[in-house]
């Protein structure tokens, strides 16, 4: 029995059918040579993009799926157990402290330090373990790919969650269930967000439900594709790379009665509480201003803390500099006409 009752408000997403999908969302073989010119392509363009040979084993994904799912499957009041200090450990339908709720049901863990996951079943806290190494390893090389994508040195960014002199690294790893729902279709599962982090990385069952939002302001639908990785600009990289790359909103809608529960897997890459964020002097031009005041990790967090899922979450640090200083975004890239 799956312990998500029905939230006390229900958040409707309109349900977006995209002609072409496999337009919208860019696809990077991260094995393949010219890997950093395509991720940073994508990262300018959308901000997402999905990543193939990225050498997790499929065996470690599929067992981490499985149990998850077994886990998911117990008695809510049991689930509870589990639930740890917050923002630590399982949760159902909250998302945050400040209203938001989803139809969700979730495991929230921190890299390294344990917390959360000392009360998990074993096996399920093993394959966690496992699972969350490799994947936090593609995404160094990712971040290092992108680095290179914008001529900087290849450890500018992975360095950044790596944490620094003794002060743990921002990192996490939450698993998201989307049971189905009853009570209607296009409900909310995952509100419209960015991740705060500098990078997320998120593998899936076959259910969809994940959209993205183009350049444009489009809502376009991802399908699910379990043998890849799909990665996430976050707010700090826009940050750090003076909005040269694009932190994508996105949002999750809950599977219809009768289909398959969705199941998710996140790693969100993360630096250290002391970490400043800024700009990154070398990638700035002559005469280019920051768009962005200068802000650490911790204080970002503190800020973000108090306002909602789909709040501007860098509001508070950005500086209003005159368009002639500032970074162009490009085009977006052509989308099929949504119908």
């Amino acid at each position: 029995m799956v312990g998500v009752t029905v939230p006390g408000t229900i958040y409707p997403i309109t349900v977006v059918k995209c002609r072409n999908e496999a337009n919208a969302v860019p696809t990077v073989d991260l094995s393949a040579p010219g890997a950093a010119a395509s991720v940073a392509d994508a990262c300018r363009g959308v901000g997402f993009f999905r990543a193939t040979n990225h050498g997790v084993p499929a065996a470690l994904a599929d067992a981490l799926e499985a149990l998850a799912a077994a886990f998911f499957a117990l008695p809510h009041d049991e689930k509870l157990e589990h639930a740890s200090a917050r923002p630590f450990g399982y949760g159902s339908k909250s998302i945050g402290s400040n209203g938001d709720v989803g139809w969700l049901e979730h495991l929230l863990l921190a890299v390294g330090s344990g917390s959360g996951s000392s009360t998990l079943p074993p096996p399920l806290r093993a394959a966690l373990e496992e699972y969350t190494g490799a994947v936090r390893e593609v995404g160094g090389r990712v971040l290092e790919l992108m680095a290179e994508g914008l001529g900087l040195d290849r450890g500018a960014f992975r360095r950044m969650v790596a944490g620094k002199d003794g002060d743990a690294s921002g990192e996490m790893v939450r698993v998201n269930h989307y049971p189905a729902c009853p009570l209607a279709s296009g409900v909310t599962g995952f509100g419209e967000h960015t991740d705060p982090q500098i990078i997320s990385l998120l593998r899936s069952n076959r259910t969809g439900g994940l959209q993205i939002m183009l350049r444009d302001g489009r809502w376009v639908p991802v399908a699910p594709d379990p043998d890849s990785l799909f990665v996430n600009v976050g707010d700090s990289l826009q940050v750090l790379t003076n909005g040269r790359f694009h932190s994508v909103k996105h949002r999750v809608a809950a599977s219809e009665a009768g289909k398959q529960a969705r199941l998710s897997v996140i790693y969100f890459g993360g630096p250290a509480a002391s970490q400043r964020i800024a700009p990154l002097p070398e990638l700035l031009k002559e005469g280019e201003q920051s768009l962005y005041k200068d802000f650490t990790w911790g204080e970002y967090m503190k800020a973000a803390y108090k306002t909602r899922l789909g709040d501007n979450r860098l509001s508070p640090f950005e500086l209003h500099c005159s368009s002639s200083n500032a970074v162009q975004p490009p085009p977006p890239p052509h989308v099929a006409p949504v119908h």
